[in-house]
This record gives C-alpha cells, sequence and structure tokens, in this order.
C-alpha cells in the first residue's frame, strides 16, 4: 500500500467513525434535555455527550484540514 492510500484509507477510517459519532451524541444530548437536571445520572450524561461531540469535532476538523490546508 502506498502512503498516500494508507493516508487516505485512515483519513476515511477517521470520518466514517467521527462523523456518525458527533450525531449520534447530538440527538442523545438533545433527547436528554427534558430529564431531570437535578440527577447527577443526568448531568454525567450531558457532560459525556458534550465530550463526545467535541472529540467527534476534532477527528473531522482535523481530517478536513489535513487534505484541504
Amino acid at each position: 500500500m502506498s502512503p498516500n492510500a494508507f493516508d487516505w484509507f485512515i483519513s476515511l477510517f477517521t470520518l466514517c467513525l467521527a462523523g456518525p459519532w458527533v450525531f449520534y451524541d447530538g440527538y442523545n444530548l438533545i433527547r436528554l434535555r427534558k430529564a431531570d437536571s437535578a440527577d447527577p445520572i443526568v448531568r454525567d450524561k450531558r457532560f459525556g455527550y458534550v465530550i463526545g461531540i467535541l472529540i467527534g469535532l476534532i477527528g473531522v476538523i482535523g481530517v478536513t484540514k489535513h487534505h484541504l490546508g
């Protein structure tokens, strides 16, 4: 496998994981907005979903900057 092909393989693999991850955690965060904010488990889930969105965005933005910048 050439270095260019490997670069694209890793980039597509990252996008296939990070892209849906952003939408999945975003969807879960939206579903959780009606939950009781006083419950520590709900607050922990919200924190986890926000961190998941940030990690996914870092993956998508990183791959985009790698190939466009």
